[in-house]
């Protein structure tokens, strides 16, 4: 009978799909964070609800409970558990999203050796597919409402630099969504939200409002029409004008490495 704490061991219980999952060696806390993640999905649980109390989990999973700690922790600094304080506190499920991921490229990214400039050269060429794919899809009642709405609601006026730049990003953002597409979503997003909270946040973004407004109404206007084509286009050239602004606000930073934070 395999040993509890044996990184290899693999349950009698546990599915073949999962088995196979399992055949790279590793530590036994990654091997439960993995079962955690697994058993959350598989459960249809969702972000907020509660995961058993630790001696259900020690039981469930077989370790010991340095080895769920770790498990734990390793889930929690990625955003996708909680640990809730209190008496009734305990692991709680948290959120796959791209502000959690972005935080996670950051530190990948810096250690690479990525610069600004590089994540601008890849905005060039993601933003752009999104659009594109955006207009590619019939959009619902609903979806076509909510892009009118946004677009419209950027461009009153005189807005307050925090609902401005909250506004134009959140354009990006409903984009993204209208790919119906997880990873795009999260990808594009992700690395929107460096550009958005290391420049844009710190830069004096005024001067390239009305011009982003009007770029948004041209890009809104394309994907309506489904013409995928020029949905790639006036993004592109939205991009381009959008990095040339704030370049030539904060050039310094483009050569910076990213910061993780």
């Amino acid at each position: 009978m395999p040993r509890a704490d044996d990184a290899t061991a693999v349950k009698s219980t546990v599915p073949r799909s999962r088995v196979r999952r399992m055949r790279r060696v590793l530590k036994t806390s990654e091997l439960i964070a993995r079962d955690i993640i697994l058993d959350i999905s598989e459960g249809g649980l969702k972000a907020g609800d509660s995961l058993p109390a630790e001696a259900s989990m020690l039981m469930h999973y077989e370790v010991g409970r340095a080895s769920l700690r770790e498990a734990l922790r390793v889930l929690e600094v990625q955003g996708l558990v909680r640990i809730r304080a209190g008496a009734r506190g305990g692991p709680v499920v948290g959120a796959a999203t791209a502000e959690n991921l972005a935080r996670m490229l950051t530190l990948y990214f810096g250690v690479a050796g990525a610069t600004y400039e590089h994540l601008a050269e890849v905005m060039l060429f993601l933003y752009p597919k999104v659009a594109a794919v955006a207009a590619s899809r019939e959009l619902t009642e609903g979806e076509v409402r909510t892009l009118n709405e946004l677009v419209d609601k950027a461009c009153g006026s005189p807005n307050p630099a925090l609902l401005r730049a909250d506004t134009l990003g959140d354009f990006h953002k409903l984009l993204t969504r209208f790919s119906a597409n997880p990873v795009w979503m999260m990808l594009a997003d992700a690395v929107g939200l460096v550009f958005v909270d290391h420049i844009i946040a710190n830069t004096d973004s005024r001067g390239f409002h009305a011009e982003s407004v009007a770029d948004h109404k041209q890009i809104a206007a394309a994907v309506l029409a489904g013409n995928a084509g020029l949905a790639r286009r006036w993004m592109l050239e939205h991009t381009q004008r959008m990095i040339h602004f704030f370049r030539g606000q904060t050039p310094a930073i483009f050569s910076q490495l990213i910061e993780w934070r």
